[in-house]
Order: C-alpha cells, then sequence, then structure tokens
C-alpha cells in the first residue's frame, strides 16, 4: 500500500454496471457505421465490412475510432484484415504503436501482412494459447510468421483441424464467419466473490439464494426453461487447503418461476456446504435451457397452476420495474449491505446508469 501511494496509483474497484452501459453505447456506434456486427465480449466486436464502399481502410479506422472517442471519451484500437483472426491481431499491434493513431489495416497490404504475424508472439495468436506456444517454440518457431510456413499436414497433425483453420487465417483466408447470438443459451451463470471469507451458512444461503433469483429473472427475460440448478462454492485460492464443489439438481418438469429454482438451489446448497472450510466464492448456473414455447410436460402436471405460477412471476417483474429491482422478492433472498458482498470501497460512480449519480456541472 505504502508502494502504490509512493507512486501515486489510483486503484478502482469493479464497476460492471457502468462498463455494461459504455460497452453498449460502444456497440450502438459500431452498429450505426456497419449493420453486421458480433459483439465478441464486453469490450471487443467484430464488424464485416467488405460490403462497405470504403476507400483508404486505415482513414475509415481512424474516423470510427474518433467517433467512438467524441461520443464516450473511451480510446479504442482498430484492427482492420482480411480475417478475424488477422484483425484481432492488428488491433493488438496498433495498442503498441502510437503512431498508427489507433487503426491498422492490413487488406491488400502483403508487407504490412507480413510484418504483422513477425510481430505477433505465438502465444498471443488467438486460438493457439500459452500452452500450446512453448510446443512450437521447441520446433525453433518465435512468431506467427514462422507458423504460417509449415506445411497444412504438419499443423494438423499438431495442432488438430482447429489449429490448421487458425493458421489458414493467419494467411489471410478467411474461415471463422461472424456469429450472431440469436439462438437460445445453454447456460446462465450468476456468481459473486465475497467481501470476506464466510462461513456461516445463513450468509452463504443469502447471496445462492440472490444469485437464484437473478438468474431466474435473466431466464424469464428471454422466454426460456431450464431443467437443471448447479451450484458452486470455492475457497481462497491462497488456502492452504483449497476446496472447490459443486452439485446439481434437477429441475422437472423444467421451470423458470424463481421460487422453484431458489428451492432447488438451497437444495444443492446444503449437499455441498462443510462448515470447517471458510468460503470465498459462490454462484449459481442454470443448465440444459430450452424455449418456454416447447415446455415438456407429464400426464399429471397441473397445466392451469404452471399458468398461474407463470402470470404471478410476470406480475411480479412488472411491479420490481417499476418501483424498483428489489422490491419483491424472496426471504431467502439477502438484505442490502450484507456482509458477503464485495467490498468495492474503491468504486467509481455509476455517472450513467444512476441518477443518483450523475456527475454535477458547476
Amino acid at each position: 500500500k505504502d508502494l502504490l501511494i509512493r507512486h501515486d496509483v489510483t486503484l478502482f474497484s469493479g464497476n460492471f454496471s457502468l462498463y455494461g452501459d459504455f460497452s453498449q453505447r460502444v456497440v450502438q456506434i459500431l452498429k450505426d457505421a456497419c449493420p453486421d456486427v458480433e459483439v465478441y465480449s464486453v469490450d471487443e466486436s467484430f464488424l464485416e465490412i467488405s460490403t462497405l464502399p470504403i476507400v483508404d481502410y486505415d482513414r475509415w479506422g481512424r474516423e470510427l475510432r474518433a467517433k467512438i472517442l467524441q461520443y464516450t471519451g473511451l480510446p479504442v484500437s482498430v484492427g482492420i484484415a482480411p480475417t478475424k483472426t488477422l484483425a484481432k491481431a492488428a488491433a493488438d499491434f496498433v495498442k503498441k504503436h502510437d503512431e498508427l493513431a489507433g487503426a491498422f489495416s492490413v487488406v491488400g497490404q502483403e508487407q504490412r501482412q507480413a510484418d504483422l504475424l513477425k510481430w505477433l508472439p505465438l502465444e498471443d495468436i488467438w486460438g493457439v494459447g500459452r500452452r500450446t506456444a512453448p510446443k512450437l517454440q521447441a520446433r525453433g518457431m518465435r512468431c506467427a510468421y514462422d507458423l504460417t510456413c509449415m506445411s497444412d499436414k504438419w499443423i494438423q497433425s499438431r495442432l488438430s483441424i482447429n489449429g490448421l483453420k487458425t493458421v489458414h487465417e493467419l494467411r489471410g483466408q478467411s474461415c471463422v464467419g461472424l456469429e450472431h447470438l440469436g439462438g437460445p443459451q445453454k447456460t446462465i451463470i450468476r456468481s459473486r466473490s465475497f467481501g470476506h471469507t464466510v462461513r456461516n451458512f445463513y450468509e452463504i444461503e443469502g447471496a445462492v439464494a440472490t444469485f437464484a433469483a437473478r438468474a431466474a429473472l435473466k431466464l424469464r427475460s428471454q422466454n426460456e426453461l431450464a431443467s437443471a440448478v448447479m451450484v458452486f462454492l470455492r475457497t481462497s485460492k491462497n488456502d492452504v487447503e483449497w476446496r472447490g464443489v459443486s452439485k446439481i439438481t434437477p429441475l422437472y418438469p423444467a421451470r423458470s418461476d424463481t421460487g422453484s429454482v431458489i428451492t432447488a438451489a438451497l437444495a444443492s446448497l446444503q449437499q455441498i456446504y462443510d462448515p470447517d472450510f471458510g468460503y470465498k466464492k459462490a454462484g449459481i448456473v442454470l443448465l440444459d435451457l430450452h424455449a418456454a414455447e416447447v415446455r415438456q410436460l407429464a400426464f399429471t402436471d397441473d397445466v392451469l397452476a404452471i399458468d398461474r405460477q407463470t402470470e404471478l412471476m410476470r406480475t411480479v417483474d412488472k411491479i420490481n420495474v417499476r418501483y424498483g429491482t428489489r422490491l419483491v422478492r424472496h426471504a431467502s433472498e439477502h438484505v442490502e449491505n450484507t456482509k458477503w458482498h464485495s467490498r468495492q470501497r474503491l468504486r467509481s460512480r455509476n455517472y450513467t446508469t444512476s441518477w443518483l449519480e450523475l456527475p454535477v456541472v458547476k
């Protein structure tokens, strides 16, 4: 701590609502610039721009970067290439070269593409990773360019068909198209690292119930049902005796109501909780999701009761949206300011997502 103070280091706790809001703002700018966008992660997207009337790719990239900077204040890196793997590498290249002004294109530039591959370390190739890189280095390779010089037969025998696709992408042959999240998700996860080591069962129970409620809300927003609930607990990685346990409880029939999800989650928790351990993280995963329209019923199921439960959950969700996200909740969920919360003592304000934390202009 003294070292950080001496060097005037600024620290921030995670603020995921703020990150998510800014991510959505950037994505909207990207969609305004290009109709075909794949949101790869909260801070990374791919654009299919081959159909756009672009004459100077470097200039187009710099203008897009300037617009994002003007609208959000966020500096981004724009890499433009014939393939996703090369584009990702080009975006990383930009970060190390300020003279490029935030954008770098290798489209139609063979020498630029070769220079990029000679700069790109093996362990930083998208799809290779740090475990595979040492094996390639043992063969005398040092960069992505060396890998592209190997024969397809040699590559496939050592890196599988996926590795061969990666090398083809590095050579400029597109093998991985844009992916769009149009289909239903197969899992939903909600978890949290605790602000301190938690041993009390009722604290962990409150946390797991809260995660279950949030996961169920997400499930209903996607109009899906879950067939099983998994709960996991983790001790601190710094503990001499590290412990990670999990338990799956099936839901039959598949459900989306909060009560059923919480009940299944707490049943799993009771089987894996051990009072001899202190836990630093807990989470819940909803498994085997499918669309609510294809609900599978048994002859003994009470259809009217299921419909009433569905309508009840719809009403609760409407109330919470209108009057506050935590207004109506199950008793097993936590009360505010519970100890298991992450400390977040250094969290920045929610400048764009909370009326109470708007920046004040004087």
